[in-house]
């Protein structure tokens, strides 16, 4: 066998002896950067290149390879902040070359690129999760289960004690403190006292107090707290709880993310509140413009249906009203659908109602509520079809109806026999012009008999295949079925034969209102 050293470059032939390298492997060794290591059949260095001794310090000729344990595979040995991978590459004759790489700053990247990745899709994913939700509860359940990524457990508290707390793949538990038991920094950051921004805490320190008895503090290391910016000065602080030795599932050395997502949990939050209190006003709204309930009084049965043409429980245009003794009452409409036109109804109502307290006439009601329309500040006083009735009853167990109309569509009078009656009241819509002229018509029902009262929405229903109006003379042939039923049972068999007209398509806004002398009712 040839010896290392000889200019043909043949392999030494003793296991004791550095290898004696060709002058130009050297130069090429050192030219290139290459960090090479050879070693013999027995695994023993031979010669190592600069750039290898540089990655791996402690490399001796004469000594095992380090981290090799002695046989050929790959390895990866930690030197310092570098990470070394050798690959093992056969020679011939037993002998063999380690090429050695440091990966470690590769390695770093990827984990930057990796966690950012991570941090990412954790923040996109919140502000999903989070504009999903206008539920004031709900939206905290979420950013509570959402923090819990970011440490080991985390606990939302609202500025008036309320709180949320959950632990990483458990349950959150939703509960009340006093304010008295939080701590002092806590309690700042509920009532926007705090300087913000992200606050670290020894998990001993900040919770030794025992305020929050749902944390293991033998479990968590570090208490990370954060305040939830809001609309409002007071607002909610986010405890995000860090374990010992339990990596969080995103990564957040900095506390980047979690200011991020306290930013967006904040507005979530305020969001969700503001659309809380809109709610709760917009209810308290309808109450007061949602017909009132019918009277139960002797001799007379009423029955109404209402619905609005933006779905149950929403707000129409068309409104009516019934006295409490039953002697009076109005059904109208306002042109237009919605919240708008809910008002000008409700506003309506109210002006007959006062106006029917100090006695005025029905035909002199209209005039005052036809001026205050048309002289209406903004402009938008609203133009309305309306019908004010006065009932009185008779001996004979009828009643007798005074209608006064205000361009309403036409009542129908449902007879003993079948026979169905349109009353032709007439008058001009209300609001429209100044000088608006109203009629009055009188209607004598006698007992079991009904006057029915209806507003646009049935109609002009579309349906019938063709988008044909329900009309009113559809509206007559279904009442003809009607005349022994009660008042409740009318009303929702004309909302029904208008629904199935139109086979349960949308539609405007709907009203009836159904009148009948019965003697046999005794009244509340």
């Amino acid at each position: 066998m040839v010896g290392m050293g000889s200019r043909d470059g043949g392999l030494p032939a003793a296991l004791g002896e550095a290898a004696d390298l060709p002058w130009w492997v050297e130069r090429l060794f050192e030219g290139f950067g290459v960090a090479v290591v050879l070693c013999d059949s027995g695994g023993v260095v031979r010669h190592v290149s600069p750039a290898a001794l540089e990655l791996v310090p402690g490399l001796v000729v004469g000594r095992g390879m380090p981290g090799a344990g002695g046989g050929v595979g790959d390895f990866e040995v930690v030197v310092g902040a570098a990470v070394v991978v050798g690959v093992f590459r056969e020679l011939g004759d037993g002998w063999g070359a380690w090429v050695l790489r440091d990966v470690g700053g590769e390695r770093a990247r990827d984990e930057r690129v990796r966690s950012a990745q991570v941090r990412g899709e954790f923040l996109g994913r919140a502000g999903r999760q989070l504009g999903g939700s206008l539920n004031p509860a709900r939206t905290v359940r979420v950013v509570v289960e959402l923090a819990t990524e970011l440490g080991w457990a985390a606990t939302v508290v609202l500025a008036d004690g309320t709180y949320a707390h959950g632990v990483r793949g458990g349950r959150t538990r939703i509960g009340r403190w006093e304010r008295e038991a939080l701590p002092r920094v806590l309690v700042d950051g509920l009532d926007g006292s705090a300087s913000g921004g992200i606050e670290r805490h020894h998990a001993e320190h900040f919770g030794g107090s025992g305020w929050n008895s749902l944390v293991d503090l033998g479990e968590v290391a570090e208490a990370v707290a954060v305040r939830l910016p809001g609309s409002e000065p007071a607002g909610a602080v986010l405890v995000v709880w860090i374990a010992s030795g339990d990596p969080a599932a995103v990564a957040d050395p900095d506390g980047a993310v979690l200011g991020e997502f306290a930013d967006r949990a904040g507005v979530a939050l305020a969001a969700a509140r503001v659309h809380a209190q809109q709610v709760a006003t917009a209810a308290a709204l309808r109450e007061s413009l949602l017909p009132g309930a019918l009277p139960d009084v002797a001799g007379l049965d009423f029955g109404a249906e209402y619905r609005p043409a933006t779905g149950i429980g929403a707000l129409g245009g068309d409104f009516y009203e019934v006295s409490p003794d039953g002697r009076a009452f109005v059904f109208g409409g306002v042109v237009g659908e919605g919240a708008r036109a809910a008002v000008v109804g409700g506003r309506v109502r109210q002006v007959l109602g006062a106006l029917r307290l100090v006695g005025l006439p029905p035909l002199r009601a209209l005039r005052v509520v036809n001026e205050s329309l048309v002289d209406s500040g903004d402009g938008r006083g609203g133009v309305v079809t309306a019908v004010v009735g006065v009932v009185e009853p008779r001996g004979d167990g009828g009643v007798r109806v005074e209608l006064t109309g205000g361009g309403h569509l036409a009542p129908l009078v449902l007879r003993n026999d079948g026979d169905v009656r349109v009353v032709d009241v007439g008058g001009m819509a209300v609001g429209g012009v100044a000088r608006a002229v109203f009629r009055s018509e009188v209607v004598e029902l006698a007992a079991g008999e009904s006057c029915v009262f209806y507003s646009g929405g049935v109609t002009g229903a579309l349906g019938g295949g063709g988008g044909e109006e329900y009309g009113v003379e559809r509206v007559r042939s279904l009442l003809a079925h009607c005349h022994v039923m009660p008042a409740p049972a009318v009303a929702e068999r004309v909302v029904l034969g208008a629904q199935q007209w139109t086979s349960g398509a949308g539609h405007g806004d709907v009203a009836v209102l159904v009148v009948r002398a019965d003697p046999r009712r005794t009244g509340a």
